[in-house]
């Protein structure tokens, strides 16, 4: 049985993918998308690179990745997709960037902090549904 508790190491890429695919695919449903974009956000998930980070929305390409191996459980896997998502629907070129203050302090950051606690048992619960039936 998976859990939020459960360690991606022990999952492996098939089952994480499935997890964040599930995700990502609520997020878009519920959080919607940015409609300033010309074109619909994509999102990859994808082996991570040496910096270790979790996730990162590209603005540029309007594209939310996911870097699964550098992720320790479900519930971080989660709250990355929620996380990410949150920033694609943000004004990531016209505000965020021109935010004077450190990183932690920047209101988009906070909105997407904010966002994970919000919607990550809301999250669970659609995914738990469809990953661990019996």
């Amino acid at each position: 049985m998976i859990n939020l508790n459960t360690k991606i190491e022990s999952l492996g890429r098939v089952p994480t993918v499935r997890i964040a695919n599930m995700a990502l695919r609520w997020c878009k449903q519920t959080l919607g998308v940015n409609n300033r974009k010309k074109y619909e956000p994509v999102w990859s998930i994808r082996k991570g690179y040496d910096e270790g980070i979790c996730g990162e929305y590209d603005h540029d390409d309007n594209e939310v990745l996911i870097y699964w191996d550098n992720i320790v459980d479900v519930d971080e896997l989660i709250r990355t997709c929620i996380h990410e998502w949150t920033h694609q629907t943000q004004p990531i070129t016209t505000k965020y960037w021109k935010y004077p203050g450190s990183y932690s302090r920047n209101p988009y950051e906070r909105q997407a902090k904010y966002a994970e606690k919000k919607w990550l048992p809301i999250v669970w619960e659609h995914i738990n549904n469809k990953i661990n039936k019996q």
